[in-house]
């Protein structure tokens, strides 16, 4: 039977309204109430409030207002204490004359969006496939607490944009016949324990090659949940990415360079003509020797064909002259070192490749040759 005492009946209804937002209260008649706090740095577990002067002024108006009253009191209480950075109800609900943030949330909302304040500063917003992100948004809401509403809410909706474009990469759906490609990164371009968490392989020292996802907007490496949806081992990812890689459009060129014979692989703003170095041949034709290469930026691969020229030293001082000045003027390089491709592939499928090194000395114009490969050395004594 409903509780015909006026006030344990909005009592009641106040502790349905805290266990509505995640809060089960202990009750201490008349008025009191117990609720519980989750770990937090103030050591306490619980705090106890007396609701008997709030339950007089809510009597002042008329019934059916009291739900609206009830949910206020405890949207008050999750405000207080999460503005404290503890984690009390289901989110950090914004005043009703809380123009900055209820503009930020209005317009992500717009956008097909579902968000929420976990804490004043911090923005929850819920993924398609049910997961969640934050974004810290405290830079934003002093720009819009000092616009009046139009502007507010202008600025607002230019964040929700962006937002969207964000939520939507990540919230892709990865398939085989979506946008798997390889893509070649320094490995001290990642922090450490970062290659350890995605899909990548090591192609040469100080060189990985990653599984990415390319997006209209970004382009965002795999990790093992994406390997588990799709179903797919690690390998059969880097096969299916390779492939995707390939597919995207270079142009080839043979030139000169100071007398070295050179096939140019290159795309504008691509990147991705890294992935050819495991078709090498197809843009090299017969390479008995293999052939020097270098890969210094992601847009650009040059290779000098062994036994194209009688100065196989005078290549390998090209091309890394040629790979220094490319790493030297891009923000994004790869490698200044000069490679030696051979035609089998190395383990796994890739293309072996084995650094190789030339000085010269101007005074005695004598030059030093240095490969970990034993067999590069002899292969040039046998080309001069």
């Amino acid at each position: 039977m409903p509780d015909t005492n006026p006030q344990a009946a909005f009592l009641n209804l106040l502790a349905s309204t805290y266990a509505r937002y995640g809060v089960e209260i202990q009750a201490f008649p008349p008025t009191g109430m117990r609720l519980p706090l989750p770990p937090n740095d103030q050591g306490r577990d619980s705090f106890d409030i007396d609701y008997a002067d709030t339950v007089a002024q809510v009597f002042q108006y008329p019934e059916e207002q009291h739900p609206e009253f009830a949910e206020q009191i405890v949207f008050g209480m999750m405000r207080q204490l999460r503005s404290r950075g503890i984690a009390f109800g289901t989110h950090y609900p914004p005043l009703s004359t809380d123009l900055a943030r209820l503009a930020m949330l209005a317009a992500v909302g717009s956008r097909g969006l579902k968000a929420q304040f976990d804490f004043p500063d911090s923005l929850l917003l819920t993924l398609p496939d049910g997961g969640t992100i934050r974004k810290d948004v405290g830079g934003l809401l002093p720009l819009l607490e000092g616009l009046d509403e139009e502007h507010a809410v202008e600025k607002a909706v230019e964040f929700a944009a962006a937002l969207e474009n964000q939520v939507s990469d990540m919230g892709t759906p990865v398939t085989p016949e979506g946008r798997l490609r390889t893509r070649l990164y320094p490995e001290s371009s990642f922090p450490e324990g970062v290659l350890a968490q995605i899909v990548a392989r090591p192609l040469v020292p100080g060189v990985a090659e990653v599984v990415v996802l390319d997006l209209p907007d970004t382009i965002r490496p795999l990790n093992p949940g994406d390997l588990e949806r799709l179903g797919l081992s690690a390998e059969q990812a880097f096969d299916r990415a390779i492939e995707g890689a390939l597919s995207e459009p270079v142009e080839v060129a043979r030139m000169d360079a100071l007398g070295t014979p050179i096939v140019h692989i290159g795309s504008d703003n691509g990147f991705y003509v890294g992935s050819h170095l495991h078709v090498l041949a197809r843009h090299l034709g017969e390479a008995r020797y293999g052939a020097l290469v270098v890969f210094p930026s992601p847009p650009v691969v040059m290779a000098h064909v062994l036994g194209e020229s009688d100065n196989p030293l005078g290549a390998m001082s090209t091309l890394q002259d040629l790979a220094a000045r490319f790493t030297a003027d891009t923000d994004k390089p790869i490698s200044d070192k000069l490679y030696w491709w051979r035609p089998e592939s190395a383990a796994g499928g890739r293309p072996r490749l084995v650094e190789v090194r030339v000085e010269l000395d101007e005074q005695t114009q004598r030059a030093g040759v240095y490969s970990e490969d034993e067999d590069f050395i002899p292969l040039l004594r046998s080309l001069n």
